[in-house]
């Protein structure tokens, strides 16, 4: 999880009640969605395609961030 997301949940986050084991709601709100004319399956790329890109951009800022701190203290 990124810092600034971890800080600003240190500050003012919640944890809420946890998800139960049956899945709760889950299938009425994809049922819902369904309805509403919006693809799983489509929607189900869409958030693994844009948690990658998240992932990834994460992933290099922190590799740059590791790079600088090792050439500062080698200097």
């Amino acid at each position: 999880m990124p810092e600034p997301a971890l800080l600003a949940f240190a500050d003012h986050g919640t944890v809420g009640e946890p998800l139960p084991e049956d899945g709760g709601d889950a299938d009425r709100v994809l049922a819902d969605f369904e309805r509403a004319g919006i693809g799983l399956d489509a929607l189900a790329a869409r958030l693994q395609e844009e948690g990658k890109r998240a992932f990834e951009k994460s992933w290099g800022e922190m590799l740059e961030s590791i790079a600088s701190e090792r050439e500062r203290l080698a200097a």
